[in-house]
């Protein structure tokens, strides 16, 4: 593992467009994120949040942009408003995946989790490394980390740390599943929405 400072964000960016697994705090708990197109990545992604590809459970989709959301997902007027009023931030969005965006891992799936956090830090890297895959820093049924010291005892092997800290009783973003014919919060974070 190797460690570095949020202002370090060339290294961010490289280690991300190698194919490296990078834990970073964002505006909830700290994540763990991943390039879209890298396989390498998501491998080792899957192994250090022990998932099984069958649990149900999605990896969230973070677009390079608010603009590019459609690119990955159906957007209906519902989930327009939802994104034109909570995006970026503490909400993931889940949408039916769009049908001509094909991916590996999405394959397996008919809906797709959306999320932009209002990080600094994401608005910085994005533009450069296009979109990424991001999921609460913890290994399977342990909690999210919320500081750099946790990640470094809980998921030591993580490619790339940045250093850093999260609010304390912070709690993961909402999730919101707008596939349905009315708005359901399966999972309530600090940000209500309904």
């Amino acid at each position: 593992m190797i460690q570095t400072s949020p202002e370090h964000i060339s290294d961010i960016i490289k280690s991300l467009k190698k194919g490296q697994v990078v834990a970073l705090p964002t505006e909830t708990v700290y994540g763990l994120a991943i390039s879209l197109n890298s396989a390498q990545a998501l491998e080792k992604l899957i192994y250090l949040k022990r998932r099984d590809l069958n649990s149900g459970k999605i990896f969230t989709l973070v677009p390079e942009s608010k603009d590019t959301i459609g690119d990955y997902v159906i957007l209906n007027k519902t989930a327009r408003e939802y994104i034109g009023k909570y995006v970026p931030g503490e909400l993931t969005i889940i949408l039916n995946k769009n049908p001509d965006f094909s991916h590996p891992y999405f394959n397996h799936f008919s809906t797709i989790g959306i999320r932009i956090p209002a990080s600094p830090l994401f608005a910085q890297i994005l533009p450069e490394t296009g979109p990424l895959l991001l999921t609460s820093a913890n290994p399977r049924g342990d909690q999210p980390a919320i500081s750099s010291d946790e990640i470094i005892k809980t998921l030591p092997k993580v490619d790339l740390l940045v250093e850093g800290r999260t609010k304390e009783g912070k709690l993961p973003s909402t999730v919101l599943d707008l596939t349905g014919k009315k708005p359901l919060v399966i999972r309530q974070g600090d940000l209500n929405v309904l």
